[in-house]
């Protein structure tokens, strides 16, 4: 009897496109379209700008030392870039919108804000970006093969004005980030969360007609598991153990199987449902979103995804860390024991990169890792907090997009009296690693093309 052939295609089409959880696969058994792994581009934004004398590395580009508030991503250095001497001045000497506004919505798009009645600090006038975003470009440029163009992600951001969005499809066009990881699990993997949600009769039916993740794969993973290496079926188990952990936490309680690649699985019980109006909730939500962004682009449900923390002047409480005040008002306390609360909550968020990093980098593919074949963007939307700054942005690269970058540096344009780069290049930098012919982005006043020094 010929043996039965299982391509990483037939998971991501037809009546199985919902409920893809195979990464991909070294086997025979499982070889896809592609020859290659494709590259991703991942955005992880975080509010309230940074305090640059404790984020930015000291030393040369390849003899360098990460700063206090990159500590945590010590384990990721030869993975890499730090970026010193990035400016947005796309939105420096604007008059619509607070630094905060004009900064978040340039991040992505590198044009100006429209007009329009939004409150922003101490303006009222701030409109929608005037630009498509980066991630959008991209998708609409290269048009990834995969069930979802691109994934927007949030967690907490709550404001729904032009503070709380990073990704737009055009001019005054903003996307809204998926805030409900029940939701996100739902439409990436397919699945009935166990007491979640009442639907109409079509959806149930669908759902009973998916079952669970595993259930719908049964046969195909009993299949094509005895007959795979070693190294694949390490991946494989890891993989299905991780979407079986997500489930298992989102419907409050552990699991476990009688045997086979998801046995064992004991996932942290979290209640009949997390309050996401809960700031103590931040970091159980954000570790949902991160698992599943991670999910999502092994598995090829998409390769273009971004991560919001919550909004541009994020006024964010901070139990978890034994903080009192919001994380704005702490970022404006400009005293010795404001400056350490910030700093707390700044080596938080990368010790919330570095989880994400590693995520990504424990998926093998080839001879290196999901991490290695991703280009990942670290952005706020201010630099230097105590001045509002939208120079010297903390901006840092991490992963190569399949070798387009040459990591384990750190990239410092201001050094033997260089001069500033525009952010606008950065975004043409990442957007040709990902396989674009583009020699400007955003607004072409402040686009030179792509930026030195960086593949």
């Amino acid at each position: 009897m010929r043996q039965r052939m299982i391509s990483r295609r037939r998971m991501l089409q037809g009546a199985l496109a919902a409920t893809a959880t195979i990464p991909l696969l070294n086997s025979e058994l499982a070889r896809g379209d592609e020859t290659t792994a494709p590259k991703r581009f991942v955005v992880f934004y975080t509010p309230n700008g940074t305090l640059e004398s404790q984020w930015m590395p000291q030393g040369t580009e390849t003899n360098f030392t990460l700063s206090p508030l990159l500590q945590p991503l010590s384990p990721f250095k030869a993975k890499l870039i730090p970026l010193r001497g990035i400016n947005m001045n796309v939105v420096v000497n604007s008059n619509i919108g607070s630094e905060h506004a004009r900064g978040i919505g340039g991040l992505l798009t590198g044009r100006a804000l429209l007009r329009g009645n939004f409150r922003s600090f101490n303006s009222n006038n701030a409109g929608w970006s005037s630009g498509i975003s980066l991630d959008q470009h991209i998708a609409n440029k290269l048009k990834p093969p995969t069930l979802f163009r691109t994934l927007e992600l949030g967690v907490q951001v709550r404001d729904a004005e032009v503070r709380g969005r990073i990704c737009y499809a055009g001019p005054d066009q903003p996307i809204p980030p998926r805030e409900d990881p029940y939701d996100t699990f739902q439409q990436l993997f397919g699945a009935t969360v166990p007491g979640q949600g009442q639907g109409s009769d079509a959806l149930d039916r669908l759902r009973a007609q998916r079952r669970t993740v595993f259930d719908i794969l049964r046969e195909d993973i009993a299949d094509v598991r005895p007959r795979i290496g070693r190294e694949d079926r390490v991946k494989l188990d890891a993989h299905l153990q991780s979407i079986q952990d997500i489930e298992a936490r989102l419907a409050g309680g552990s699991s476990s199987s009688g045997g086979g690649p998801t046995a064992s699985c004991q996932g942290p019980a979290l209640g009949d449902r997390i309050d996401l109006s809960d700031d103590a909730n931040m970091p159980a939500i954000g570790k949902l979103q991160m698992d599943m962004a991670a999910a999502a682009l092994a598995c090829d449900l998409t390769r273009i995804c971004t991560i919001q923390w919550s909004y541009a002047e994020s006024e964010h409480l901070y139990p978890f860390l034994d903080l009192q005040g919001n994380h704005h008002a702490i970022s404006h306390q400009w005293d010795t024991q404001g400056k350490a609360q910030y700093s707390k909550i700044h080596t938080w968020f990368a010790e919330q990169l570095a989880y994400l990093l590693g995520k990504l980098d424990s998926y093998a593919e080839g001879d290196g890792t999901l991490l290695d074949n991703t280009v990942v963007l670290w952005v706020t939307e201010i630099s230097e907090s105590t001045q509002h700054a939208l120079t010297n942005m903390p901006f840092l690269l991490a992963g190569s997009a399949g070798g387009a970058f040459r990591t384990g540096r750190f990239v410092d344009y201001l050094a033997n009296g260089g001069s500033a780069r525009q952010h606008n290049d950065l975004l043409v930098s990442i957007a040709n690693a990902m396989g674009t012919d583009d020699t400007t982005f955003g607004d072409p006043q402040f686009c030179t093309g792509p930026l030195p020094g960086l593949t």
